[in-house]
């Protein structure tokens, strides 16, 4: 695979986890109790998603990727510097999705 297919992969994944995150963010923004808002969050996806750890997982599982293919990505001289910034990002999200994994 070119490496601006994996960097174009890796910024999509990348993209879907931030707005996840932003929207349980914007979802916890409310004095409702944790099961109104974890409902809220949940309301947006499709029945068969609406399981916080199988979406954790999921989360953890393309952060994972996206972080492989910025790695790979790394190797160009063009995307360099934006594809360091986009490993980093990747896996310090897997860790934070990981470590709420641990305590959720």
């Amino acid at each position: 695979m070119k490496l601006k297919t994996k960097f174009i992969i890796a910024s999509v994944l990348l993209t879907v986890i931030m707005v996840d995150m932003i929207w349980w963010f914007r979802a916890t923004d409310s004095d409702n109790s944790f099961e109104v808002i974890k409902q809220n969050y949940l309301s947006v996806f499709p029945g068969f998603l609406q399981n916080p750890l199988l979406l954790t997982g999921i989360a953890i599982v393309f952060l994972v990727i996206s972080g492989i293919f910025f790695v790979q990505t790394r190797k160009g001289n063009l995307l360099k510097i934006v594809s360091t910034v986009g490993f980093c990002l990747s896996f310090t999200l897997a860790f934070w999705q990981l470590f709420s994994l641990m305590f959720g």
